[in-house]
């Protein structure tokens, strides 16, 4: 155990590279996504060439341990070494087919992008090498088994760094730990303490949450104004997410006029004014909001607008625990601290699916994951929360004169407006939503359920704003739902071929030009092809499960931790269950695995449940994890036979890298059909197996 953890021994050395590997793939993929925003635009870009890499180093282990290619990843090592911790501003970058300097731009991202992509491309196939090389010189299984428990202890480690709001001077600290124990690179010390200094001067005043970085820039205002002192301006992953300001009700006549002669004067009243004037829309009607419910409460402006307007009772439901401490520390008038106000750090799904009560006013207030997205975008965001099924579940909790509200930062010719007006009007049974949009601002604002049947547009003060749709307006669209969350997903040509163009160069051009196309290579066809196809199904049911699994949790970085690291003990069960057994037939794993993803297939989880959460959540995460206990199973009997383990896995991980541009296809059928596809790639490695035992038989 000693020589394991000190990484002296074969399984030693086996593990760290693993931990390695697995930690810094997260590490890498949460914060480029971060400090490079447009790499955002490319789903599992970063997992992708990590993956390719380390299938290319693995296949190849001396090509890639030589002095040249040392030297290449010390450059590597610096680059993103200043990506990471030095302040180049590369968020304001884009690839924005609609932006004034559009070469300009495009090139400069795409130098950004290049350099970053073939320094990760570099990194994974030298740890990839040094792992083939050591799992060479063990038994097949026992290095596995080590691959695997690496693997879960670098998802552990950075699930507890998600958990803890670890900042990430703290990350590159425990990365360089890491390398040293898989490496004993004396210089790697020296490295890890610059760049964490680096990181800690240019993040110490960030909050690292769960799920993003978070800025809170003050706002200024005179000493005498109306908007008061303590207000602020709050940046998610370095761009505007929301702000959090005093409530004016303006209910005086002195208050209104004192806030119009302000604005006049200061852009930043005006546009708080257009603000407070949008805020207290769904308080115009003349019936009491006694009891409100507020999905998505930020820091706390829509609840303390609530509570001014007579709330007595009012359930804020927020996913962030940073952003839900806000709204009781920093927050001008600190709402969540008010007796009639509960607070609840969690998805607003799986409060939706256990609350029992009934409210007035149900309110989705600018609810989404804080991502900007332009037309040019080929970016799927998963968002259970405006699907029709959350639309259905939140008109069950309404009251019987109750109303509910979404408010969304998109304008009248979006088709993120389009799908959430066809996603209530679906949850209504066909009866449309009363709608009205903001031109300038471009906001949208819908009214739903009982209460909006007897709501009048033309005797509110709608201001600058106007109805929406009107004749002129389209509103066709496919809309959200649990089978396809894809509210933002626009299919732009353009967009979709440089995506298409990228993922071609980052994934598939090094395969193409780094790998080796000797015939007589250590492994035979068949067997090269079963592993490939069982990485690619292994692959797919996991990013499938992360996204179906998220409509329980919410998609933070603890729930993908967490789906990751048991996907991965049920890999390292089905491994030590291969060790022991003595038989070598793969057939009644097969019959298994159609087994459970049939199951998987048919298995719904509710929008209402009587269940206890942990009960479900447990159900929903063996009936989707269980086909790669099963394929694990497959994957290990097979792997035990193999001549060339390093080749194995080298085969295997290309079909991982693959399987995560597979599971983009849900985009199209829908996320369920993505188990008849899972259940295709296990009818291929079987195929393949079949062909491999008839060449055995022809031979002799």
């Amino acid at each position: 155990m000693k020589s394991l953890l000190a990484g002296t021994s074969f399984e030693g050395r086996i593990f760290w590279t693993s931990v390695l590997l697995l930690y810094a793939e997260i590490f890498a993929i949460r914060w480029i996504g971060i400090e490079v925003s447009f790499m955002r635009a490319f789903p599992n870009l970063i997992l992708l060439v990590i993956l390719v890499g380390a299938s290319l180093g693995l296949g190849s282990p001396e090509k890639y341990m030589s002095p040249k290619w040392a030297l290449l990843c010390a450059s590597a090592v610096l680059l993103l070494g200043l990506v990471f911790a030095a302040p180049m501003k590369l968020y304001e970058l884009s690839f924005h087919l609609e932006q004034a300097n559009l070469i300009a731009g495009m090139v400069a991202s795409s130098a950004v992008l290049l350099a970053i992509l073939a320094s990760l491309l570099v990194l994974s196939t030298s740890m990839g090498a040094k792992l083939g090389k050591e799992i060479s010189l063990l038994p097949g299984l026992k290095g596995y088994s080590m691959n695997l428990l690496g693997n879960i202890f670098g998802v552990f480690v950075f699930m507890l760094i998600s958990y803890f709001h670890m900042p990430p001077f703290i990350w590159i600290s425990i990365l360089g730990i890491i390398t040293w124990f898989s490496t004993r690179f004396k210089h790697c010390i020296a490295l890890t303490v610059v760049l964490a200094g680096l990181s800690l001067v240019t993040t110490m005043n960030s909050h690292w949450s769960p799920y993003s970085k978070l800025d809170v820039l003050p706002l200024s205002s005179a000493e005498d104004s109306i908007l008061g002192k303590g207000n602020y301006v709050l940046n998610s992953n370095n761009h505007y997410f929301h702000f959090a300001v005093r409530s004016l009700g303006l209910k005086s006549k002195e208050e209104k006029e004192k806030l119009e002669q302000e604005s006049k004067n200061s852009p930043q009243l005006a546009t708080l004014n257009r603000y407070f004037q949008w805020l207290k829309l769904p308080f115009q009607n003349s019936q009491e909001f006694n009891r409100v419910l507020v999905l998505g409460g930020g820091s706390g402006n829509d609840v303390s607008f609530a509570l001014q307007n007579n709330a007595k009772f009012v359930d804020v439901v927020e996913i962030d625990p940073i952003i839900a401490s806000f709204g009781r520390n920093l927050h001008p008038e600190k709402p969540y601290n008010d007796p009639r106000v509960r607070l609840h750090v969690e998805d607003a799904r799986t409060f939706l699916r256990y609350a029992n009560g009934k409210y007035d006013l149900i309110e989705f207030a600018y609810l989404d994951p804080g991502t900007t997205l332009h037309t040019a975008s080929f970016l799927r965001v998963d968002n259970f929360v405006y699907t029709v099924e959350s639309i259905r579940s939140a008109l069950d909790h309404l009251d019987t004169n109750g109303l509910g509200v979404i408010s969304f930062a998109t304008g009248p010719n979006s088709l993120v407006t389009r799908r959430l007006y066809q996603a209530i009007k679906t949850a209504q049974g066909g009866k449309p939503p009363l709608g009205v949009v903001s031109d300038e601002w471009d906001s949208v604002m819908f009214f739903f359920g009982p209460a909006a049947d007897k709501m009048d547009l033309a005797r509110m003060d709608l201001g600058p704003l106007r109805p929406w749709p009107s004749a002129k307006d389209i509103t066709d669209s496919r809309p959200a739902s649990d089978d396809w969350p894809f509210l933002y997903l626009d299919f732009n040509s353009n967009g979709f071929l440089l995506y298409a163009a990228v993922l071609f160069a980052a994934v598939l051009m090094p395969v193409l030009i780094l790998r080796r196309s000797d015939d007589g290579g250590p492994i035979s066809g068949s067997t090269w092809g079963n592993m490939f196809f069982l990485g690619q199904a292994f692959m797919l049911v996991e990013t499938k499960s992360i996204t179906q699994l998220s409509l329980l949790f919410g998609a933070t970085w603890i729930v993908t931790s967490i789906v990751t690291l048991v996907v991965l003990c049920f890999a390292f069960f089905a491994n030590w269950l291969a060790m022991k057994r003595k038989g070598d037939a793969v057939w009644p794993f097969y019959l298994a695995i159609l087994f459970a993803l049939l199951l998987d297939y048919f298995f719904q989880i509710p929008t209402n449940s009587s269940l206890p959460f942990f009960v479900l959540a447990a159900l929903a995460a063996i009936i989707n994890c269980l086909p790669i206990f099963f394929g694990g199973l497959i994957f290990s009997t097979c792997f035990r036979k193999a001549n060339s383990p390093s080749a194995c896995l080298s085969a295997n991980l290309l079909g991982v890298a693959i399987g995560g541009l597979t599971e983009n296809l849900c985009i199209v059928t829908g996320i369920k059909c993505l188990v008849l596809v899972a259940l295709l790639l296990y009818a291929m490695s079987y195929l393949a197996l079949l062909i491999g035992s008839q060449s055995k038989m022809a031979s002799k």
